[in-house]
């Protein structure tokens, strides 16, 4: 596992350059160091196998430091210039490309993802009682459609596949759906369409649950 720390401030469309006076950046060389104290001990206690840590400040680098290994066995040490695997970051991104897109009044945020990604999400309906020992369970009707002001906020009712709930890992094995990592082989469309089918854990609206909402989102940007 790696991961990367990124932490940027006030950074606008400018040169990025490195930093010569890092007091004068507003920070102390002493506290720094302790994010290398602390990188080099997740490495050997085995948290990660190598971490990227970057703070840049008004247009200049404070701190880029690399520490462990790209490959262990291989003994490669981590570079800093190293691709990562950003996973849930990518929410991010994909709700800003969702905003662009309203933005340019392609949708209104209530409106029902039945709206946009068909026959699937139309007819919504939510867990009611789960048998975990048969991994069966009841359901009602959704009070209404989900929208896409929903899914940007987590409270769509869709939750985890494979990471989430006992009920949700259980639902949603039962038509292949995925945390959507190392998967070949299924279009994102085909995955969110079967998604649709299934219930909801809770009325949409009703509380917030972490979820694949923004992998709808992701296939609401492709459309």
């Amino acid at each position: 596992m790696v991961i990367e720390i990124l932490i940027a401030c006030s950074v606008t469309a400018q040169k990025i350059e490195q930093s010569t006076n890092v007091a004068a950046s507003g920070f102390s060389e002493e506290r720094l160091q302790k994010i290398d104290v602390q990188m080099n001990d997740w490495v050997k206690k085995g948290w990660v196998n190598g971490t990227v840590g970057l703070i840049i400040r008004n247009g200049k680098i404070v701190y880029y430091k690399s520490a462990g290994y790209n490959d262990v066995d291989a003994k490669q040490a981590m570079k800093k210039e190293g691709i990562f695997r950003i996973a849930s970051q990518t929410k991010a991104i994909t709700r800003v490309a969702v905003m662009m897109l309203f933005e340019e009044g392609k949708f209104l945020l209530d409106d029902p993802i039945s709206a946009y990604i068909l026959p699937s999400f139309a007819n919504e309906k939510v867990l009611d009682k789960f048998n975990k020992a048969g991994t069966t369970y009841t359901t009602v009707p959704a009070k209404r459609q989900a929208t896409i002001r929903d899914l940007l906020t987590h409270i769509s009712g869709i939750g985890y596949a494979q990471i989430g709930t006992k009920e949700a890992n259980a639902i949603y094995a039962t038509k292949n759906i995925t945390a959507g990592i190392d998967v070949s082989g299924d279009k994102l469309s085909d995955a969110m369409n079967r998604l649709g089918t299934l219930l909801l854990l809770h009325q949409p609206g009703e509380k917030f649950t972490y979820g694949l909402s923004v992998d709808v989102l992701g296939d609401l940007v492709e459309i």
